[in-house]
């Protein structure tokens, strides 16, 4: 029997600690994982700060005329929180365009497909939580086809 390579990052689910061994954990700057997100010409830096079976915790950075690609969808809910510029986060099931500046957050609904844009002259960030496991088991299959996982990391 082959072993199947999964496109799943080593830390998703279990940083800074595996779901059986919980404790308090200072994740310091230093501590972060960053990553490039993306396919296309559409490639992202990523901050994951937190990834437990509960929660995820991220930052991205997204330069003008670039996007969260492809279009995503979780499991629970994700608000967003922008921090600098404008995003302009997509529904493209319905057609949806929220736009949100500098200090205003946005509720991603678990289920909701969704898409940030940065139309802006000047980099946009946000942070980014997801409620519990990012994708479901049964959606896992869709991820990985559709290369969602980040295209590379940089650890410190």
């Amino acid at each position: 029997m082959t072993e199947e390579k999964s496109n799943i990052p080593w830390w998703a689910n279990k940083y800074p600690f595996p779901p059986e061994e919980k404790k308090p954990a200072l994740i310091r700057q230093e501590d972060e994982i960053y990553s490039n997100y993306g396919k296309g010409n559409d490639r992202i830096t990523c901050e994951i700060f937190i990834s437990t079976d509960k929660i995820l915790m991220s930052a991205w950075i997204v330069p003008p005329g670039q996007s969260f690609q492809p279009p995503d969808i979780h499991t629970g809910d994700e608000p967003y929180y922008v921090l600098k510029g404008v995003a302009s986060v997509y529904n493209p099931e319905t057609g949806q365009l929220v736009e949100a500046k500098a200090g205003d957050a946005v509720l991603m609904p678990a289920g909701c497909w969704h898409v940030v844009y940065n139309f802006g002259e000047d980099d946009m960030y946000l942070c980014a939580i997801i409620e519990g496991k990012p994708w479901s088991p049964e959606a896992m299959k869709w991820v990985e086809e559709a290369k969602l996982e980040p295209v590379g990391y940089k650890d410190k």
